[in-house]
C-alpha cells in the first residue's frame, strides 16, 4: 500500500515537472500554441484511424485500399491477442468455478429433497418408523 502511494506521488510529480518544462503553466497563448502543436502532431494518426473506421463501417466511402500486414506482424498480433485472452480466461476461472460449485450444490440439494418427497408420498408411515428406529438405535 505504501509503495502504491509512493508510485502515485511519483507519477503526479513527474507530470507536474513535465508540464512545467513544456511551459504549460505559462501564459494562455503559449498553452494554446502547445495544444495546436500537439493537434498537428496527432492529425495524421487520427486521419488514418478515421479512414480505417470508415472502411470498416461503410465500404463505399473508402478512398483507398489498405495493404494487408506482413505475415510476421499478423502472427505476432494474433499471438498477443491469444495470450491476452488466455490470461483473461485464467482471471475468470475462480469466479466461474465458484458459480459451478454453487450450481452443483443446489442441484444435489434439490435432488435429495425431491427423493425424500417421493419416498414420503409412497410410504409416509415407513419414513416415520425408520426415523423412530434411528432414534431408538441411538438411545441404545
Amino acid at each position: 500500500m505504501v509503495l502504491m502511494v509512493i508510485a502515485k506521488l511519483g507519477v503526479v510529480a513527474g507530470v507536474a515537472f513535465a508540464t512545467k518544462q513544456l511551459g504549460v503553466w505559462e501564459s494562455p497563448e503559449h498553452s494554446a500554441v502547445l495544444l495546436e502543436n500537439a493537434r498537428e502532431s496527432l492529425r495524421p494518426y487520427a486521419q488514418d484511424l478515421k479512414d480505417r473506421i470508415c472502411c470498416w463501417k461503410c465500404q463505399e466511402k473508402c478512398m483507398e485500399e489498405f495493404e494487408p500486414k506482413p505475415w510476421r506482424e499478423s502472427f505476432v498480433d494474433s499471438w498477443n491477442d491469444t495470450i491476452k485472452k488466455a490470461f483473461h480466461f485464467l482471471n475468470q476461472v475462480p469466479t466461474n468455478f465458484h458459480h459451478f460449485m454453487e450450481d452443483v450444490e443446489k442441484a444435489v440439494t434439490d435432488l435429495v429433497k425431491e427423493k425424500d418427497q417421493k419416498i414420503q408420498k409412497v410410504n409416509p408411515k415407513q419414513t416415520s418408523c425408520s426415523k423412530m428406529d434411528k432414534t431408538s438405535a441411538k438411545s441404545n
